[in-house]
């Protein structure tokens, strides 16, 4: 089984929700969350500091509150207990289907998983749901990105980056709705979303209209966590050295999962795949399993490595 840190809010619900605290269950994580594209058996991480106990018992008070499960789901997130969080979101589709939150997050987590399909099908679901909403939006670029629809990762991201100065994008951006209009407001969405809709772009034939886009981001931008993707723009723009970069990686603000990534497919449009595909097993072999640039690593040498009669595109 699993490691439970909370056995009422799987799928099996005990007498612990009838209104008592939650007893913090810990047995040996035997189970995987997921299995990587090449393989290798993914698990969970230990929870210190106690969030998932902390927000099963606020649930255990009002099991059916969606507000409270949707928080205990997203407790999950950073121990990377998503089998769990995925049932969680369940729940709470079951209860509110016309809710947009629990598919983009739901979508989010089986990007996670590595179950590509399924993230397509509830980030679909928001967007029709949410068509305003950027996260949605940039969760199922990914999700069509990894699964190497590049051509549709492309469109979606550059339906939300075209909406950046949309009047209903700005009417319906809150505290709690970031809105594609953040791509004309917040400089830190707008260089994520445009380093991936520009590696897309790059995927897809249209190199070209990647350096353009890259070109559209000016030099100073205060980008917060997303300098990662602001320095591969910077870099597709002859402003940086691959090594420059790469000497820089640290587990913190250059992530190799995540700026590596942007430079390999750099590689790849030159026509250097040796040195692309070298890159991708260096960031496959990064322990941080969840990052997007890992996942789509995995799916470059997977899809290499997949004989010249079944790969797409």
């Amino acid at each position: 089984m699993r490691r439970v840190l909370c056995l009422c809010v799987l799928p099996m619900w005990s007498a612990a929700c009838s209104g008592h605290p939650p007893a913090v269950v810990v047995a040996p994580a035997l189970q995987p969350e997921a299995i990587s594209l090449l393989g290798e058996r993914l698990f969970a991480k230990a929870d210190p500091l106690g969030l998932i106990a902390a927000a099963d018992s606020a649930l255990a008070r009002a099991p059916n509150d969606i507000e409270l499960l949707i928080a205990a789901a997203r407790a999950r997130r950073n121990s990377w207990h998503y089998r769990d969080e995925i049932a969680l979101y369940a729940k709470v589709i079951g209860m509110a289907p016309d809710d947009w939150r629990p598919y983009r997050f739901r979508g989010h987590r089986y990007i996670s998983v590595r179950e590509f399909e399924n993230a397509i099908a509830d980030l679909e679901k928001a967007r029709g749901l949410a068509r305003f909403n950027w996260d949605t939006s940039y969760h199922l670029g990914l999700a069509y990105f990894v699964s190497g629809r590049f051509d549709d990762a492309a469109a979606e991201w550059l339906r939300c980056i075209g909406l950046g100065n949309d009047a209903g994008a700005r009417a319906a951006d809150s505290e709690t709705f970031r809105s594609c209009a953040r791509n004309s407001s917040d400089p830190g969405s707008r260089v994520a979303m445009t380093e991936w809709a520009a590696r897309a772009l790059i995927r897809s034939g249209r190199a070209a209209d990647a350096e353009q886009l890259a070109r559209t981001i000016p030099d100073g931008l205060e980008v917060g966590e997303n300098l990662s993707y602001y320095t591969d723009l910077l870099f597709a723009r002859g402003a940086r050295t691959a090594d420059q970069i790469l000497a820089q990686v640290s587990d913190s603000t250059y992530r190799l999962e995540t700026v590596g990534y942007g430079i390999a497919t750099r590689y790849l449009a030159a026509g250097d795949t040796a040195a692309a595909m070298q890159l991708f097993r260096q960031i496959a072999a990064d322990p941080w399993w969840p990052g997007f640039g890992r996942i789509a690593a995995e799916a470059e040498l997977a899809r290499a490595a997949r004989p010249a009669a079944a790969k797409h595109p």
